[in-house]
């Protein structure tokens, strides 16, 4: 039908371009985290743009659907801003017949979100905490962000330069350290990591720089200057990243089905698709307007409904996880009052009528 392959043509476009736009604003936010964690010292500038992908994977199942909504959403309010759905409605075709074409296209949408939140999204967050824990057992020159303070885990030694190179060379370094219940201060020029090729053991080679040594006034209290110092970075023992429940394969959940976490986790994945399909129906409900009301009424509406959506969800993962509510009943119950009350608006919408049915006093004023 006609009507059909043009609105199939102007809803995925609409869909991909929300899609791209919300895609472009999360990276930014994720971005502006993860600099700000690197500023700090938190985490090496090395993985950022390594997490900062695995983050946008882990947001597939998410941004999707809430594309999906707005996409819908925004093609049948300019057909009924335009006037296109008068006219189709004179000649017959309702609002109820686009309940079909929208079908298909959230049954594509939503196989997208299965895979993600049941397969993408797990493994990019065990692929984050693998990234996170092996960037925590790198060495020392790799963990330095020039102009900050880090801390070397396992040893306590503070490390600072001014100015740090992609190949590991260091300028304007400083080093305080603990050994043996002596404070240790070391200024050097400048800096490069090498490895012993007998021992394998790593050093950094500081060049140009002072010693200060001991607690100052004290008799013990030494100054050398040195040309070249060779401090031994501290190997880290590799340890394996722990798999968070959110990050566990979906077969896995399925044999651990009787804990709470787990249970919550797989009703939390599943409802990411079944959302979809109840934001369907509020889509087409919602999305009628005219000139008179403006074009940013049903659009606040619609917002309105999917953070209402969004904290049930939320707030239902809680319970299940604080055993309030039993695993066989998990968030079915989210999911079927939403769909009722998004029936019961497409019926009034289907019927000419108001969405809300305000008292006759009301109305009359």
């Amino acid at each position: 039908m006609i009507i059909d392959r043009a609105f199939y043509r102007e809803a995925a476009a609409m869909i991909l371009a929300v899609a791209v736009v919300l895609l472009i604003v999360v990276t930014l936010m994720t971005l502006t985290l993860l600099l700000g964690r690197a500023a700090r010292g938190d985490q090496s500038e090395a993985v950022l743009y390594v997490l900062l992908g695995y983050q946008m994977m882990a947001k597939i199942d998410i941004l999707l659907p809430l594309a999906f909504y707005l996409g819908i959403l925004l093609t049948l309010s300019r057909w009924y801003r335009d006037s296109e759905m008068t006219v189709l409605a004179a000649c017959g075709v309702g609002v109820m017949h686009f309940l079909k074409p929208v079908t298909w296209l959230a049954l594509a949408c939503g196989f997208a979100v299965l895979i993600g939140a049941f397969y993408l999204t797990p493994l990019a967050a065990r692929q984050i905490e693998q990234v996170k824990m092996e960037s925590t057992q790198r060495s020392e020159p790799g963990l330095i962000s020039p102009g900050v303070f880090t801390e070397a885990q396992g040893t306590g030694r503070i490390v600072y330069a001014e100015k740090a190179a992609k190949n590991g060379d260091l300028e304007g370094i400083f080093v305080s350290s603990m050994e043996q219940d002596r404070q240790g201060v070391l200024i050097a020029k400048s800096g490069q990591p090498f490895t012993d090729g007998k021992t394998g053991d790593k050093f950094l080679a500081l060049r140009d720089g002072v010693l200060y040594d001991g607690e100052p006034g004290t008799a013990d209290y030494r100054i050398l200057e040195f040309a070249v110092y060779s401090l031994r970075i501290e190997p880290k023992k590799p340890t394996e990243a722990p798999v968070p429940t959110a990050g566990l394969p979906t077969l896995d959940l399925l044999s651990q089905y009787s804990d709470r976490n787990v249970g919550a986790e797989l009703h939390w994945r599943l409802g990411k698709t079944i959302a979809l399909f109840v934001l369907m129906l509020y889509a087409v409900a919602i999305s009628y307007t005219d000139v008179r009301r403006g074009q940013m009424s049903n659009l606040f509406a619609a917002i309105v409904v999917y953070f209402v959506y969004s904290n049930l969800l939320g707030v239902g993962e809680t319970m299940l996880q604080n055993g309030r509510v039993p695993l066989a009943l998990g968030l079915w119950w989210v999911h079927g009052v939403m769909a009722l009350v998004a029936a019961y608006l497409l019926w009034r919408r289907a019927h000419n009528r108001p969405l809300i049915a305000l008292p006759a006093v009301w109305s009359r004023g």
